[in-house]
C-alpha cells in the first residue's frame, strides 16, 4: 500500500467517523425510542374481563398523559396516575413527556369478547345420549399435550339444547376466555345433564319435582354419563394426564366433589362451588388440591353443606381453601358469581399437577 493510498483511507475513516457524531444511527434513534417509550401491565389483545392496565416509563420524572379515544396525548390530555380502568373496546394511547417536550407515544388496543362469542368456539358433541361442548385450544401443537378442565352446570342449565350449560354463567366460558387461553391453553369440558326428576350430576329432586337433599350425595344416572363422556375426550384428544380439573356449582357442585371422592386419582385439582359432600367419605379428599366457595346466605343449599364438607377434610389432615360469602353480601344460591371472578383463581388451578405415586 502506497503513501497515497494510505493518505486516503485514512482521510475517509476520519470523515466516517465524524459523521456517526453528526448523524446518529437509525438504529440508535430506535433504541432511544424505546427506551423511552411506556409500556403497559396488559399488552393489546382481546379480553373476556375488565382489565386494570398500569402504566410505566423509565424516563426519571416523566409525566405521562394520555387518551382511550385514539386521538393524540398532549399536556391537556389526562395525567396518568393511577392503573386505568377499561372494560369496553378501547384504543390507549400514551405520551411519555419531559420537560413539556414529547419523547414517544405508544398505543394500545383492547377488544372485548363476550360470552356468546366465546360459547360460539366450542365445538358441539353428543356421547351416548348426553350432549357436550368441547374447547379445543387454538393453535394447539400436533403432539404436544394439553390440561383439561370440566365444568358440571347446575340445575337451571339440564336440558338438550347443548347451550344453557356455556350461556348460564362463567362456569366454562372462563377457562376458554383468550387472556386465560394464553397463559394457560387448555381444553375445557362442558356436558349437560338431562331435565328430569332425576337429571343433573347431583339429585336434588323428589318424584314431585320439588327440591330435596335427601339423595343427595348418590351418585347420579347423569354424573355417570359425564364420567363416561370424560373418558371418551380424554382417549380422543391429547390431554396431559397430570393436569385435569374439575370444577362445578350447585348440582355440579355435589358432582365435583362425588367424581374426586370417587375417582380420587382423576383429577389434580377441584372447584366446587354452593355444593358439598358426605362428610364421611370426604376425608379421601384430604391430599386434594380445593377451593370451595359457598354464600352463607344460601337459600337452596344450606352452607352446612360446605362447612360440613371442609371440616372433614381438615380432619383428616388436609389443607383446602375455602371462601365463604357472608349474607350482607345478598349472594344466596349464586356464589358462582364472585367466585369465578376471584382475582388468581385460574392461576391456581393450572398449577396445581396430580402426582402418579
Amino acid at each position: 500500500m502506497n503513501h497515497t493510498t494510505k493518505k486516503c483511507l485514512i482521510t475517509f475513516m476520519i470523515v466516517l467517523f465524524s459523521m456517526s457524531f453528526l448523524f446518529p444511527s437509525v438504529s440508535s434513534a430506535r433504541n432511544h425510542t424505546s427506551y423511552a417509550a411506556s409500556t403497559a401491565s396488559v399488552p393489546s389483545g382481546q379480553y373476556y374481563r375488565s382489565q386494570k392496565v398500569a402504566l410505566h416509563s423509565h424516563v426519571q420524572k416523566a409525566s405521562l398523559y394520555y387518551t382511550t379515544d385514539g386521538s393524540q396525548p398532549t399536556t391537556q390530555s389526562q395525567l396518568y396516575k393511577k392503573p386505568i380502568h377499561i372494560e369496553t373496546d378501547t384504543t390507549l394511547k400514551v405520551s411519555v413527556y419531559k420537560k413539556n417536550r414529547r419523547l414517544s407515544t405508544s398505543t394500545y388496543n383492547y377488544r372485548f369478547v363476550t360470552r356468546e362469542d366465546i360459547a360460539s368456539s366450542f365445538l358441539s358433541f353428543e356421547y351416548q345420549g348426553m350432549p357436550y361442548r368441547l374447547y379445543i385450544p387454538k393453535n394447539h401443537k400436533r403432539g404436544k399435550a394439553y390440561p383439561l378442565v370440566l365444568f358440571l352446570h347446575g340445575g337451571g342449565e339440564r336440558g338438550t339444547d347443548n347451550q344453557k350449560q356455556l350461556l348460564a354463567n362463567d362456569g366454562a366460558v372462563l377457562w376458554a376466555s383468550p387472556e386465560v387461553q394464553k397463559k394457560h391453553p387448555s381444553y375445557v369440558l362442558a356436558p349437560q345433564a338431562r331435565n328430569a326428576v332425576d337429571g343433573g350430576f347431583a339429585l336434588t329432586r323428589n318424584l314431585q319435582n320439588e327440591i330435596d337433599l335427601t339423595n343427595v350425595f348418590q351418585f347420579s344416572p347423569d354424573l355417570h354419563k359425564a364420567y363416561d363422556v370424560l373418558q371418551h375426550v380424554l382417549t380422543s384428544y391429547q390431554i396431559d394426564q397430570k393436569r385435569i380439573y374439575a370444577t362445578g356449582l350447585s348440582q355440579g357442585g355435589f358432582g365435583t366433589y362425588q367424581l374426586n371422592i370417587t375417582y380420587p386419582r382423576l383429577f389434580a385439582a377441584m372447584i366446587p362451588i354452593a355444593g358439598g359432600a358426605d362428610p364421611s367419605k370426604a376425608g379421601i379428599l384430604a391430599n386434594k388440591p380445593i377451593w370451595a366457595f359457598h354464600a352463607e346466605d344460601d337459600s337452596i343449599i344450606p352452607i352446612s353443606y360446605a362447612r360440613n364438607t371442609i371440616q372433614a377434610i381438615q380432619k383428616a389432615g388436609g389443607q383446602p381453601l375455602y371462601t365463604e360469602y357472608a349474607s350482607k353480601y345478598g349472594y344466596d344460591h349464586a356464589s358462582w358469581t364472585p367466585a369465578y371472578e376471584t382475582p388468581g383463581l385460574t392461576d391456581w388451578l393450572f398449577a396445581q399437577r396430580r402426582s402418579f405415586r
